[in-house]
């Protein structure tokens, strides 16, 4: 049987739990391509028959977490607003990680984030509410970025045609929005969610707390694909230019 998108032929799920090894991992979403180069998917030890998330889950249960409070700390003390300045920014939608990440920061730490939301194409009631709630109840300042309305609506169009994928453009926004303010603000402590880790992506690229650059950044612009389509074909055929993307 021949397998597509570098699918492990044999299926195999875990023995903690019903992930199997045909879950894709996260792929870095600017070099997303239609025939999903690069692609991995959920590591299973062979040893053990156990899969990475059931082991980052048994790895928190190991973790001092009184002496990981105090490294918390020294981080936060070191970027702590002394004028009321914003001191560090939080990314997100309203959903769990965002409030409940910005929460603990501004009334158990004492900092003052900013918090900063790349609006979805379309807002659910729910999800709307979801926001609403948490700068308004929360009682926090947002910036929510609402981007050019045209553009966002052509490369979902491609997302869903060339990656069966309608929600990448909303996470290309998620994900590198926030070091885009944090270098136009000039905070440069950023909180994201949870790590990939919690939910199929290998232990080996995840060991450390710190985002790796390598999330938001690349030097060769001609790399770069956003839908599933290259920059250069963004522009050429379907007349996006680089300040539309």
């Amino acid at each position: 049987m021949k397998t597509l998108f570098n699918l492990p032929e044999k299926v195999i799920f875990c023995k903690k739990c019903v992930l199997s090894n045909q879950r894709a991992s996260s792929i870095l979403e600017f070099k997303h391509q239609k025939k999903r180069k690069g692609a991995k998917y959920l590591n299973i030890d062979p040893k053990t028959g156990v899969c990475d998330p059931c082991k980052f889950h048994e790895k928190k249960s190991k973790i001092n977490w009184d002496k990981r409070e105090k490294k918390l700390l020294q981080l936060l003390d070191k970027h702590r607003s002394k004028n009321g300045d914003y001191d560090c920014i939080v990314p997100g939608s309203g959903g769990k990680d965002s409030a409940y990440a910005s929460h603990i920061l501004k009334y158990k730490y004492g900092m003052n984030p900013l918090t900063i939301t790349w609006s979805p194409i379309m807002y659910t009631d729910y999800g709307y509410a979801n926001y609403k709630n948490w700068i308004e109840i929360g009682g926090f300042d947002n910036l929510l970025f609402k981007q050019n309305g045209r553009v966002l609506k052509k490369l979902t169009k491609l997302s869903i045609q060339n990656l069966l994928h309608p929600f990448q453009p909303f996470i290309l926004g998620q994900k590198n929005l926030a070091p885009k303010m944090a270098l136009n603000f000039k905070i440069p402590l950023v909180f994201y969610g949870e790590s990939e880790a919690e939910y199929g992506n290998p232990i080996a690229e995840t060991a450390t707390a710190q985002r790796n650059s390598s999330y938001y950044t690349i030097s060769d612009s001609s790399q770069i694909h956003l839908a599933g389509v290259s920059v250069r074909e963004l522009n050429e055929v379907h007349g996006l230019s680089p300040n539309d993307l």
